[in-house]
């Protein structure tokens, strides 16, 4: 299953915020990504870190987007084959 977020904000926070909770919906609709959100949110933030606002009318744009192969039909008990988490970030 993949997922795909982008995000628009005034700073480095909100954005972070608002793809939290987006990652949250993703959550509730492909429970298997529970077992990715953490480091999907991890590696966000660590990037947008590297953000440096030059004007208050600058916006934070972030692309996360990630997807896991498993084997297993039990809820709770897919073994994970592989993964991807991808993300961008730019200032508009």
């Amino acid at each position: 299953m993949s997922y795909s977020i982008n995000v628009t904000e005034k700073d480095v926070p909100t954005a972070l915020q608002a793809a939290a909770a987006a990652m949250a919906e993703v959550v509730k609709g492909q429970p298997i990504h529970a077992r990715d959100q953490k480091q999907a949110l991890a590696a966000l933030t660590q990037v947008l870190k590297l953000l440096q606002l030059q004007h208050d009318s600058q916006k934070v744009n972030a692309s996360l987007n990630g997807s896991l192969g498993w084997v297993g039909n039990e809820v709770g008990n897919e073994q994970i084959v592989g993964a991807t988490i991808n993300v961008s970030v730019w200032l508009s």
